[in-house]
């Protein structure tokens, strides 16, 4: 059966109520894709690698803090 068909008949698709709208999927909500050149990809890169670095010396200094509080500030 056709479309029509299953239409005269009286039997309808259980979607037939739905308001027919375009949905956005979650993803297509949040990224939108953005063509970037090679110089503004690489600058991206390096502001991503400094800021790893930046963390890195953050958790060294958390570490060392942790040790100086765990064995020396805590004896007394």
């Amino acid at each position: 059966m056709n479309e029509k068909q299953i239409f005269e008949s009286g039997c309808f698709l259980p979607s037939w109520a739905e308001d027919v709208t375009a949905e956005e999927s979650p993803i297509s909500v949040v990224y939108t894709r953005q063509n970037k050149d090679l110089p503004t990809l690489l600058k991206e890169l390096d502001d991503i690698k400094d800021r790893i670095q930046e963390i890195q010396a953050k958790q060294w200094q958390l570490a060392k803090l942790i040790h100086f509080h765990e064995n020396s500030f805590a004896e007394k």
